[in-house]
């Protein structure tokens, strides 16, 4: 076989592979943004600026840590200020712009979070043997190893 080509197995598990991952990942945002109102973006914007900023970040940290353009983010944020959850105010000593987290977008952080263990727990962690966990992290440390670019999740 060539090694450019996929068998049907190796296709097959691609496809579990994926299918599962968005199923997931659909569930959790879903349960999120039902209980929260927060989007998938939402929720990313504020947690990193909170994990990785203790509640501030430059623009493009935070766009490089989602794995997204500066204009995607930029409209993002547009909308995140609009609702009181992220402010945007230009750096004195170069061209940046740093993002700050709000109280309300704490707040709205903090409420979220539970649901969103609850859901992840729920839909994912709770289906997994210890095993299963020590493999999937095997795989997941290894690939992201391997890759050139890896955003934070």
């Amino acid at each position: 076989m060539n090694k450019n080509e996929l068998s049907e197995e190796e296709m097959r598990i691609w496809h579990l592979w994926k299918g599962s991952f968005h199923r997931i990942f659909g569930r959790v945002i879903k349960d999120m943004s039902e209980h929260t109102g927060l989007s998938e973006g939402d929720y990313g914007v504020l947690d990193r600026l909170v994990l990785l900023g203790d509640g501030s970040l430059r623009q493009q940290e935070l766009a490089d840590s989602m794995n997204w353009d500066k204009s995607r983010l930029s409209h993002h944020l547009t909308r995140m200020e609009k609702r009181g959850l992220v402010t945007r105010k230009p750096l004195d000593t170069d061209r940046g712009v740093l993002v700050l987290i709000t109280p309300a977008g704490r707040s709205v952080l903090d409420d979220a979070r539970p649901i969103v263990s609850k859901a992840i727990r729920e839909h994912f962690l709770d289906q997994l043997t210890e095993q299963d966990i020590e493999s999937i992290a095997k795989l997941a440390e290894r690939t992201r190893t391997k890759s050139s670019a890896a955003p934070l999740p």
